[in-house]
C-alpha cells in the first residue's frame, strides 16, 4: 500500500499579513454594523405626521357650578331658635309653604328692647321728680312740650341781666366802704397827730415850771406867762379830743348807712346768683328730660316693629320655587346677617360659568346655545350664552363664559358639563392637536430634518415656533415658518429636544 503524502504550501509574509488586514477589515465592518444598529435601537422613537391643509369646527368645552340666577334669600330680622325644619334642599314650595318651626319664645331682640324701654321710663321718672324742675315745667315736659331756644335763651337773659345789676350794684356798695375806710383811717392818723403835738409842747412848758419851783421863780413874770400858755394849751387839748371823737361818730354812722346798702346788695346778689342756679339747671333739666322722652319715643316704636315683624311660631316660604339651600337645623338661631333658605324663584333661570382662552372666546357671541357634554342625561336641558366677560383672576388671557340653564333636572348646587361648537374654517397648515408644545419661550412643533452619511439617513428634531390660529378636539391650525410639507413629530417613546437624534417608528417597515 503506497503511502499518500500531502504537503502544505507554506504561506508567504505578504499573503499572511493580507489575510489579517481581510480579518480586521471585516471585523471592523462587522461592529460598525451592530453600533450603527444597536445607537439606532437606543434614540427616542418617534411617530410623524405631515403638515397638511385641513378643516376645524373648534368646540369649548368646561364645567361650571348651577347657581340661581337671582335667587330669593329668605331671612329672619330676629333672633328666633328652630324647633325644626319642615322642608329639605331641592324640595319645591309654594308661597306661604311652612320652611322652619320656631320656640315658642318671643326674639332675643324684642326681649332686649323691652328691657331697654323699660330702663329709659325708669331714669325718665326719677329725672322728671328729682326736684330740678317746677310743677309747670314738669307739666310741659310731660306733655311733650319743648320750648324753643330762642324762649330759653330770653329768659336766661333775663336772669343773667338782674345777676349783672345786682353784682354791679353789690361791688359799688362794697367800693363805697372800702373808700370810707381809708378816709377813717387817715383823719384818726392826722388827728392822733395833733394831739400828740400839744402834748409836746405841755410837757416843755410843765418841765419850765418846775425849773423855775426849784429856783423860787414862781412870783417871776416868765412864771405866770407859762401858767397861761399851760391853761390855753389844755383847752385846745381838750377841744381837739373832743373835736375827734365828733368826727369819729360821724364816721361810725356813714359806715353804718353803706354797711347796711351792702347788706341790701349782697341779699339781693345771693338772690340773683340762686335764681340764676336755678334757671341754668331747670334748663339743662328740661333739655335732658326733653331728650329722654324722644328716646323712650324712638324705643317704644323700635318695639312695636319688632311686635309687627314677629313671624310667629314658623317661618314660610315668601315666593314661590325650588329650595336651593337651607340655612339651619333644630336648635339654631336665626340672625339679621344670614339668610335661612334660598329659593330658586319659578320661571327664573339658573347659571353656570367657567373660564376660557380669549382666543377661544372671540369667535362666540352671546346667544350661541351650548350642549351638555353628556346629553344622553338629560331629556329637558337648554343652555344659552349669557354673558362674555373678563376673567377677573387672569384678565390678560382669559375670558369667563356665562350660560343661562333651562332645566327641571338640574339644580343649584349641581355642576353641569358643557361644550359649544364654533364655526368651521379651513387653514393650510393643520396638524395633530397633541404635536404643539409649549414652553416659557411660546408654542411650538418638532419636525424631522434628515442627513444623508455612509450608514444612511440620521433624523434630527428640528424646533420651528408656531402660533396657533384655532383648535378642536384633534387638530390644530398653525402659522409659522413652515413650507408645508414638513413632517411634524406627533408622540415620542421618550422626552426630545430641538437637536436630538430620533429613530422614525416606520423606519424599519
Amino acid at each position: 500500500m503506497s503511502e499518500v503524502v500531502t504537503e502544505r504550501t507554506k504561506k508567504s509574509r505578504k499573503d499572511i499579513i493580507k489575510d489579517i488586514a481581510i480579518a480586521f477589515l471585516s471585523i471592523l465592518l462587522l461592529l460598525t454594523f451592530f453600533s450603527n444598529t444597536i445607537m439606532n435601537y437606543s434614540l427616542p422613537e418617534v411617530a410623524i405626521q405631515q403638515v397638511d391643509s385641513g378643516t376645524i369646527s373648534p368646540i369649548i368645552r368646561g364645567t361650571g357650578t348651577v347657581e340661581a340666577s337671582n335667587p330669593y334669600n329668605v331671612k329672619v330680622s330676629q333672633e328666633r331658635v328652630i324647633k325644626s325644619v319642615a322642608v329639605a334642599e331641592g324640595d319645591h314650595v309654594e308661597k306661604g309653604d311652612v320652611l322652619y318651626y320656631l320656640e315658642d319664645k318671643e326674639s332675643t331682640e324684642l326681649t332686649e328692647a323691652q328691657n331697654k324701654l323699660d330702663e329709659l321710663m325708669q331714669t325718665y321718672k326719677t329725672s322728671l321728680f328729682s326736684g330740678d324742675l317746677d310743677n309747670d315745667a314738669i307739666n310741659r315736659v310731660r306733655g311733650g312740650g319743648t320750648p324753643s331756644m330762642d324762649q330759653y335763651q330770653a329768659k336766661l337773659k333775663e336772669v343773667t341781666d338782674r345777676y349783672d345789676a345786682a353784682k354791679e350794684a353789690d361791688e359799688l356798695a362794697q367800693a363805697a366802704i372800702d373808700e370810707l375806710s381809708q378816709q377813717q383811717a387817715y383823719t384818726s392818723a392826722q388827728y392822733n397827730y395833733d394831739e400828740a403835738t400839744p402834748n409836746y409842747v405841755e410837757a416843755e412848758i410843765a418841765q419850765g415850771l418846775t425849773n423855775l419851783e426849784l429856783e423860787g421863780k414862781t412870783e417871776t413874770d416868765e412864771y405866770k406867762n407859762l401858767q397861761e400858755l399851760q391853761a390855753e394849751l389844755t383847752k385846745n387839748s381838750s377841744q381837739l379830743t373832743t373835736q375827734a371823737g365828733q368826727v369819729d361818730a360821724d364816721y361810725t354812722r356813714r359806715m353804718a348807712s353803706l354797711q347796711d346798702i351792702k347788706n341790701k346788695t349782697a341779699a339781693e346778689l345771693e338772690k340773683a346768683t340762686t335764681e340764676k342756679t336755678e334757671l341754668l339747671t331747670a334748663i339743662g333739666k328740661e333739655i335732658e328730660l326733653d331728650g329722654q322722652r324722644d328716646d323712650i319715643n324712638e324705643q317704644q316704636e323700635t318695639v312695636e316693629k319688632l311686635k309687627k315683624e314677629s313671624t310667629g311660631g314658623e317661618i314660610t316660604a315668601p315666593v314661590a320655587g325650588t329650595v336651593t339651600h337651607l340655612g339651619l337645623k333644630a336648635g339654631e338661631s336665626t340672625n339679621a346677617e344670614t339668610e335661612v333658605a334660598v329659593i330658586q324663584v319659578d320661571g327664573k333661570d339658573m347659571v353656570a360659568s367657567f373660564s376660557v382662552t380669549i382666543d377661544q372666546a372671540k369667535n362666540l357671541k352671546v346667544g350661541d346655545i351650548a350642549e351638555p357634554q353628556n346629553a344622553w342625561y338629560y331629556t329637558d336641558f337648554k343652555a344659552t350664552l349669557k354673558s362674555i366677560s373678563a376673567d377677573s383672576a387672569n384678565p390678560n388671557t382669559k375670558k369667563v363664559l356665562t350660560f343661562s340653564i333651562q332645566s327641571t333636572e338640574v339644580q343649584a348646587g349641581q355642576s353641569v358639563s358643557l361644550q359649544i361648537g364654533q364655526k368651521s374654517d379651513t387653514y393650510d397648515l393643520t396638524i395633530p392637536a397633541g404635536a404643539v408644545r409649549e414652553d416659557s419661550n411660546g408654542k411650538f412643533i418638532l419636525v424631522v430634518k434628515s442627513k444623508s452619511s455612509p450608514l444612511g439617513n440620521r433624523y434630527m428634531a428640528s424646533r420651528v415656533d408656531v402660533e396657533v390660529l384655532a383648535s378642536d378636539d384633534t387638530t390644530a391650525a398653525i402659522s409659522g415658518s413652515l413650507e408645508g410639507d414638513e413632517y411634524v413629530i406627533t408622540t415620542a417613546t421618550s422626552p426630545i429636544k430641538a437637536g436630538d437624534q430620533v429613530r422614525l417608528a416606520n423606519e424599519n417597515e
